[in-house]
């Protein structure tokens, strides 16, 4: 008798056989594919746009509905999730659910951001984009008639405009083909820019090439070390740009350079992908902060920078603090205290309070807790290990302050707001941190006002917390402030609560 046989497996994509050890779901190649489109959006014939329901919904002057379309078009095979498709275009899940079911957005240069984004052909559009040439169509042109169909004016914040680009806009366009769409970070779903967000990563790109081939690698470390420092008053928006522009001209030297100078080089973009992903995680934008992650992994790997694969896992654990992943926290945090590196005291000690976190988060006994924040403590005051140079890049953002605010955080966790709130009252001030940081901390003692009982403070301090995450474009911010509305709710009624709840709704 023959034994059985298991039916062979195939690639959920291309049908092609699997081999025996491959547990995916799809073959090497449509797993690379899969991995590409979670960065970018896939290229689409123009058959794709012109679909009975994707042409009704850029018929529809509304692009709300074209993302719906675009999600649900049975080209992709299945229907594409609100969040990947957020990511792609700079935005949330709420605030894409938000657009594809409310009223037609209007602003010009975001529905041109987006229209690039996904690849939209320009002469389907009820706008022109920056890189349409003011061309007169032929009589049997095809976008004739589509234009003859399109409004002639665009409203952009309540102001009429032309839809024919202006100078600057040309001008952006200009810089995008020039170098963006060449060195291929145009692809890496940027927030929406403009002329001069373009010219920084121009400059990036062009002003390297002035520099030999041992000068470069400094120039690219001040530039990513200047970033750092504006960031928390400048906030992703500006900052991500220009980081983007100093990875891509990183990649681009790295090709030409010696093996010793390709080795440096790959350190300082470890540095940058691990910076570019801390700017998508303020965007609230976590899978392309996973990306950028885990390039930086891979870049230290190469560089053989053993305590930056550590450091990173300590940001990834931090990340999944975001999404309230408790277990994922602590086991992190763990590793990156044991793993074969040699991590600076400050990073050890960073590492040692998000344990206690997590320990917090999963009702560990609070002595538990209390002993690691007691191990943070320590290692901060500790100066028997003097950290070098390239170390102490890691560290140089923690202090005595910062340690206390994540103090905090573990008292709210473990159930003891109180104690929370007065660590908070005594140590969270506009000067010992950024802007942005400092209205991260007021959202976050907000919501442990409201676990304390105190709504109406909870509320005012939430909405200069929101005041702050506008200005500084932090939506890591706004998602802890739409936590603390949930905490609100059994006080919806009062005056300050409704007052922070149409705030945030706007």
């Amino acid at each position: 008798m023959v034994g059985y046989q298991p039916r062979p497996r195939v690639c959920a994509r291309c049908n092609a056989r699997l081999a025996l050890d491959n547990s995916d779901r799809f073959c090497a190649a449509c797993r690379s594919k899969a991995n590409d489109e979670m960065v970018r959006p896939p290229e689409f014939p123009r058959s794709f746009w012109t679909d009975g329901h994707m042409a009704a919904a850029l018929d529809s002057w509304h692009m709300g509905k074209v993302f719906a379309a675009y999600r649900t078009h049975p080209q992709h095979g299945r229907t594409l999730s609100q969040e990947l498709v957020a990511g792609w275009l700079n935005l949330t899940q709420a605030q894409l659910s938000r657009i594809e079911s409310g009223r037609a957005p209007e602003e010009l240069s975001k529905l041109i951001h987006w229209a690039n984004a996904l690849g939209v052909p320009s002469d389907l559009l009820w706008y022109k984009l920056p890189s349409d040439r003011r061309t007169v169509p032929s009589q049997h042109s095809t976008a004739s008639t589509s234009a003859q169909r399109r409004p002639q004016q665009v409203v952009r914040r309540g102001v009429e405009s032309t839809p024919h680009a202006d100078a600057s806009e040309r001008a952006m366009a200009d810089l995008q083909r020039r170098t963006l769409l060449s060195s291929g970070i145009a692809a890496l779903s940027l927030p929406a820019l403009g002329l001069d967000d373009l010219k920084h990563i121009v400059t990036a790109l062009d002003d390297a090439r002035r520099y030999l081939d041992h000068e470069v690698v400094d120039y690219f470390q001040q530039q990513i070390t200047n970033c750092a420092s504006d960031d928390g008053a400048r906030g992703p928006r500006e900052t991500l740009p220009v980081v983007l522009g100093i990875i891509g001209a990183i990649e681009h030297h790295a090709r030409s350079v010696k093996p010793d100078i390709r080795r440096r080089l790959v350190a300082v973009g470890a540095q940058s992908a691990e910076f570019a992903g801390w700017l998508y995680r303020d965007s609230a934008t976590p899978k392309l902060a996973d990306y950028w992650r885990d390039r930086a992994v891979e870049w230290a790997q190469e560089a053989g920078d053993m305590p930056m694969q550590g450091y990173i896992l300590l940001k990834k654990s931090q990340a999944a603090w975001d999404s309230r992943d408790a277990v994922r926290m602590l086991t992190l945090a763990q590793a990156a205290q044991d793993g074969p590196w040699k991590l600076p005291p400050k990073v050890r000690a960073e590492a040692a309070q998000q344990e206690a976190r997590g320990h917090a988060m999963l009702g560990a006994d609070l002595a538990v807790v209390e002993r690691k924040l007691d191990e943070a403590r320590g290692l901060l005051e500790d100066e028997t290990e003097p950290a070098s140079d390239e170390e102490s890049k890691l560290s140089a953002h923690y202090d005595e302050t910062l340690l206390a605010m994540q103090t905090a955080i573990c008292f709210a966790e473990a159930g003891k707001p109180l104690r929370s709130v007065e660590i908070y009252r005594r140590e969270l001030s506009a000067r010992a941190f950024s802007r942005r940081d400092y209205g991260y901390f007021q959202s976050l003692m907000a919501n442990t006002l409201a676990a304390a009982g105190e709504p109406d403070e909870a509320a005012q301090l939430g909405i200069d917390a929101l005041d702050v995450a506008a200005s500084t474009d932090s939506r890591r911010t706004v998602q802890e402030l739409r936590r603390l509305t949930g905490r609100l709710e059994p006080w919806a009624n009062r005056a300050s609560v409704r007052e922070l709840h149409d705030a945030l709704a706007c």
